[in-house]
């Protein structure tokens, strides 16, 4: 049934990587420009600034997390699959998180910045927004997965007694 408590969590679980794909997440500034960090680009913070590094992985991992999030909206009547597949997205959003927050600040812009011989200067755009985001899709996912699991040991025990 589509009217369960978890499909409002995974519902939610759905609809936050899409937002955190248009959040800003930080800015990097140099001595010349400032830099916009999102899901997808870094880029000037100029109207219609140029991108000068492209991160598709970013995005693409949290689009993967929200398709994760609606197919397993959908298979509602497999519960034993619908744990599997948000346990998967819970993985993916770890790793997705670890690329967004660690990997492109420390590493990526990092050796981006040296090979164009000037230094940076990162910081979050609104560490609360995203602190927020972050916090509720995880336990989103956590409590979907925690009801489903409650609801298959309900239909188990149902099953036992017949």
């Amino acid at each position: 049934m589509i009217q369960r408590i978890q499909s409002i969590f995974l519902l939610v679980a759905a609809v936050i990587p899409i937002v955190m794909l248009f959040t800003p997440i930080g800015y990097v500034n140099t001595p010349d420009v400032q830099y916009v960090y999102n899901s997808l680009t870094l880029k000037m913070n100029v109207p219609d600034g140029h991108a000068v590094l492209r991160l598709y992985y970013v995005g693409f991992c949290l689009l993967l997390c929200s398709v994760l999030s609606l197919i397993a909206l959908f298979t509602f009547k497999n519960r034993v699959r619908q744990t599997q597949i948000v346990s998967i997205c819970m993985i993916v959003y770890l790793i997705t998180l670890m690329l967004m927050l660690w990997v492109c600040p420390d590493v990526v812009f990092k050796k981006f910045f040296t090979l164009k011989e000037t230094t940076y200067d990162f910081q979050f755009a609104n560490k609360v927004v995203l602190l927020i985001l972050v916090c509720v899709e995880a336990a989103c996912l956590f409590l979907a997965n925690k009801f489903i699991k409650k609801d298959e040991a309900l239909v188990r025990a149902a099953d036992r007694l017949r």
